[in-house]
């Protein structure tokens, strides 16, 4: 790479303007060499993929690029669905952790990667980092290939580039613990050479689908999803644990053929991380579509502290001829617990009594809760003995129960 380009991207770094897509594309002209005896191998092949080399001084990396209508169905929902997901969460006021607030869909980049392995290792190299974001006319999906080792500060250059400007808000499955940790990683190896790593917000779209779909799924893989929830049955599709072996053939051969279904494994990746953004937040804006759910919805709420959501959530997730068992008991404790929260102590000891005679797995909990209340709030210390008691005859040590029954005796040993 020649000193002299080097020096110029350094100091153009330093520098703090913002530059749009075309002004890059313009400064890239002016400031890095074009080498015209470098030969793209199988360009051909990759004009066919709808794909072209990007130079970097001596240095190319390999960017693809597709369109699709919002009216496009990928599984049961068509793109434009985002739209109305957008209108309707802006009549939300609650804080909620899929809630989009001020952000636009324009905004939002879909986004997944593929790697040489599964550690978060320095070792471990991203040599395809996918996207799919919004436009007004359309739903544009790009992907930036690394087409050796020794082309990650084109490839990393590019990406930032034209994505930095545009870009606010990640939406990726397993990203905050994968995807992204692993782009920090390896931008440290070129970040004197290549664009700041942005601050971007997250939506790690399967810690949403584990607290959804966990109870009614085998799995929570993107593919499992996919089949049984959002309607994308992928066919002739390349396995991820394939991409390693295909890119290191590829490596040795040059010839796209070998990476080509792993380019449309990585396209359907981030298309379905639109729709299964969609398919969540209907469900939440919806407040469940089984009971069950509605129960995992109002857990959600009560994580943010949004109590009034989650009351109606555990409410509504009862039925009138519930008998307290498994999950049930679960949501009288639940529903409980934000009315706590909402210092309706009164009508929170009524569910904490329902569970304390039912004798589930949850009637220890409830019974100290009882106890407390007795305590603290009403003053009856021979109340608050009996369940204290009835707890420590189950699980003494637990909930420190020993010590809250001496110092129960104690008060009553100083009333006599």
């Amino acid at each position: 790479m020649k000193l002299k380009n080097k020096l110029n991207r350094m100091k153009h770094h330093m520098s703090h303007e913002q530059q749009s897509r075309d002004e890059v594309s313009s400064s890239d002209n002016e400031d890095h060499s074009f080498n015209e005896r470098n030969e793209v191998p199988f360009e051909t092949e990759w004009e066919n993929l709808q794909s072209k080399p990007l130079f970097l001084d001596d240095q190319y990396m390999i960017k693809r690029e597709k369109e699709y209508s919002f009216s496009y169905y990928h599984g049961n929902h068509a793109l434009g669905e985002l739209f109305d997901i957008w209108d309707r969460w802006s009549k939300v006021t609650a804080s909620h952790p899929l809630h989009p607030k001020e952000r636009t869909p324009e905004d939002l980049l879909f986004f997944d990667t593929e790697t040489t392995g599964l550690n978060s290792g320095a070792g471990n190299m991203i040599f395809l980092l996918g996207g799919a974001y919004f436009s007004e006319t359309n739903v544009h999906v790009r992907q930036y290939f690394l087409p050796g080792p020794e082309a990650e500060v084109p490839l990393y250059y590019y990406f930032l580039n034209e994505m930095k400007t545009s870009i606010q808000h990640l939406a990726t499955f397993n990203g905050k613990s994968f995807d992204w940790p692993q782009l920090k990683t390896r931008h440290t190896f070129v970040r004197n050479e290549v664009p700041k790593l942005p601050e971007f917000g997250h939506f790690d779209l399967l810690h949403s689908s584990r607290r959804l779909f966990k109870h009614v799924l085998p799995s929570c893989k993107l593919s499992v999803i996919e089949a049984e929830i959002l309607g994308f049955e992928r066919e002739d599709d390349t396995p991820g644990y394939l991409a390693p072996m295909l890119y290191f053939d590829y490596l040795k051969e040059q010839n796209p053929a070998f990476i080509e279904g792993i380019l449309t494994h990585n396209e359907w990746d981030v298309l379905s991380l639109i729709t299964l953004y969609i398919n969540l937040s209907d469900r939440v804006l919806r407040y469940g579509t089984t009971k069950r759910e509605t129960f995992e919805i109002g857990r959600w709420y009560e994580q943010v502290k949004e109590w009034k959501q989650a009351e109606w959530c555990y409410k509504h997730a009862l039925s009138n001829n519930m008998t307290l068992d498994d999950w049930k008991e679960d949501n009288y404790f639940a529903l409980a617990r934000v009315l706590k929260k909402q210092k309706r102590d009164d009508e929170a000891q009524r569910y904490f009594h329902e569970i304390f005679l039912n004798k589930g797995k949850r009637s220890i909990e409830a019974a100290v809760e009882l106890a407390k209340y007795k305590e603290h709030t009403e003053k009856d210390i021979e109340g608050a003995m009996f369940y204290a008691q009835a707890a420590s005859s189950e699980s003494p040590k637990e909930y420190g129960i020993e010590k809250r029954i001496i110092r129960l005796d104690d008060k009553i040993r100083n009333r006599k």
